[in-house]
């Protein structure tokens, strides 16, 4: 079936009423929606998706094609009343009914796993909305965030105020965005030089820190503070540094106008879901600046349009630390149960061949199962470290006491924090081994990079790196995880990456047999390698 004819025969069942067809694939809604009006679009009572038409499709036979977001399309198999309504006023335009993949046993059910609705954001991911919690949670939410924007006042020092769609909820009608999932606040650098503005931001983060709060960077201007609440959900809130370059306002990453510092300062206050919150002065034209003259018109099909030259000018002031992030957070959450849990062939090869009491550093841990078994079996420390909070979490809790494992999240593609712990293990009393499998092809350039700082620090007094990766041989193999951003790697590469940072490789082997999963069968190399 071509993506290009929506005439053509659906894969599943489906029943038009009006105007409106279904496809597996795709919608083919009425033709004469107003190109500028929000639409939201509802699968079997549940709001899931809106669309803007002049942005969101594209002109067919018979109507206009919009093709389903692709990480619904897990979501998509059963039978669905499919409803097209008006995002102001409500008023429904169509309705149908589909069955897709042809399951008419089942219902299309989209919730996360513990039954909580899931949208689509601007970002086209699927989140829980803040509409989705009750009046006692957002209560408690909003606890945390005016202690976070008090503890930004008194103990950083800097004015600090509700940002974007926060802001834009408050002062259209005093609550949360619906179809938001986080928070957003700001605070107001005065420095003038970018370089005095990142410098600022990490003694933020140093302070926030230190009062306890959780903190994961996204660029040198953002933040974000992960708040736990008592029914053990988590909800986060974004941090944003505004300030102002030569008479342009910056809050990064979306936004950039020549707007007045009164703008922002001083600073006044806010309707919030019945408390009073700080906010900008003369928020309407920020507001205004930043969504268009159409801001207090409620739009969930909202997108930022950032252009080039503020990405590229952000970019090169503050960088990005968030390089496939999102990915790898989707990941673990979604496969979670489908993940093994015994140790690797790997993990039993190395502690066959280079048994050791020292220390151990697992960097890439996933949801550490070699980490745990290795720390349980060996009675060796062991860190777990990865990039994802929710797979540190969720494995630290399946852990006892009595287990040696610690954990810690670390991004390799900020140097700063690959340096500190490059520091951190260069001056244990005890030189650890560091075991990377799976880490390396995951990685892009900067990333790798920042491992061979992180393993010619730690290893010079002592100790192993013990590799295993994805090589350019697997590329076209067959893969139960259809997993982007796999970067496969010659073997030579990596030995001469090791060697030009001062490594020295001691084993090296690669071909299939090694590392089994279930249908898989990877092509993989393994290398031991040592700085002392």
């Amino acid at each position: 079936m071509s993506d290009q004819n929506p005439d053509a025969e659906p894969t599943g069942q489906t029943e038009d009423l009006g105007a409106l067809r279904v496809r597996d694939n795709r919608l083919v809604l009425p033709a004469d929606l107003d190109p500028e009006s929000t639409y939201d679009v509802l699968l079997n009572d549940r709001h899931v998706w809106s669309v803007q038409p002049q942005n969101d499709t594209t002109a067919g036979r018979g109507g206009l094609v919009a093709k389903w977001p692709a990480s619904l399309h897990r979501y998509l198999s059963g039978h669905a009343d499919v409803v097209i309504r008006e995002h102001v006023g409500g008023t429904v335009v169509a309705r149908a009914h589909h069955v897709f993949q042809g399951a008419d046993d089942q219902q299309v059910d989209v919730v996360d796993r513990s039954g909580n609705p899931l949208i689509i954001d601007k970002y086209g991911k699927l989140i829980r909305p803040l509409s989705a919690e009750g009046t006692d949670t957002l209560s408690e939410l909003m606890d945390q965030v005016e202690d976070l924007i008090t503890c930004m006042r008194e103990k950083a020092g800097v004015p600090t105020f509700i940002a974007y769609g926060t802001l834009l909820g408050a002062v259209r009608n005093g609550q949360l965005i619906g179809h938001d999932n986080d928070l957003d606040i700001a605070y107001l650098s005065d420095h003038a030089y970018p370089v005095d503005v990142l410098r600022e931001a990490y003694r933020i983060e140093r302070v926030l820190l230190a009062e306890g709060w959780s903190v994961r960077r996204g660029s040198g201007a953002r933040m974000n503070v992960r708040m736990r609440l008592s029914d053990d959900s988590v909800r986060f809130v974004d941090v944003f540094t505004a300030h102002w370059v030569e008479g342009v306002l910056y809050i990064p990453q979306d936004t950039g106008f020549r707007l007045e510092r009164e703008t922002i300062v001083p600073l006044t206050t806010v309707e919030l879901l019945g408390r009073q919150v700080p906010a900008p002065a003369d928020y309407e034209t920020l507001l205004a600046a930043t969504y268009g003259k159409g801001w207090a018109t409620p739009d969930p099909s909202f997108k930022y349009e950032t252009p080039r030259w503020l990405s590229r000018r952000i970019g090169g002031w503050f960088g990005g630390l968030r390089t496939h992030r999102k990915q790898w957070d989707t990941f673990y959450a979604a496969h979670r149960s489908a993940l093994p849990t015994k140790p690797s062939p790997f993990a039993r090869w190395v502690r066959e061949h280079y048994p050791s009491d020292r220390p151990m550093v697992d960097i890439g841990a996933g949801n550490a199962r070699d980490a745990r078994w290795f720390a349980r079996t060996t009675g060796r420390p062991v860190t777990a470290i990865d990039y994802t909070i929710g797979a540190m979490l969720r494995a630290q809790r399946r852990v006892s006491d009595s287990v040696p494992l610690s954990f810690e999240v670390l991004n390799l593609y900020d140097a700063r924090e690959a340096l500190g712990l490059g520091v951190r293990l260069s001056r244990l009393e005890t030189p650890a081994d560091v075991y990377a499998r799976f880490l390396l092809h995951a990685l892009e350039d900067v990333g790798r990079e920042n491992f061979w700082r992180v393993a010619s620090m730690a290893l010079r007094a002592g100790g192993h790196l013990f590799l295993e990766f994805r090589t350019t041989e697997d590329r076209k193999r067959p893969h139960v995880f259809q997993q982007v951003g796999r970067r496969y790697l010659d073997p030579a590469t990596v030995v001469a990456e090791i060697e030009a940072a001062g490594g020295r490789v001691l084993h090296q082997e690669s071909g299939t047999g090694l590392a089994p999963f279930k249908t898989e069968d990877p092509h993989v190399c393994r290398i031991v390698a040592t700085w002392s």
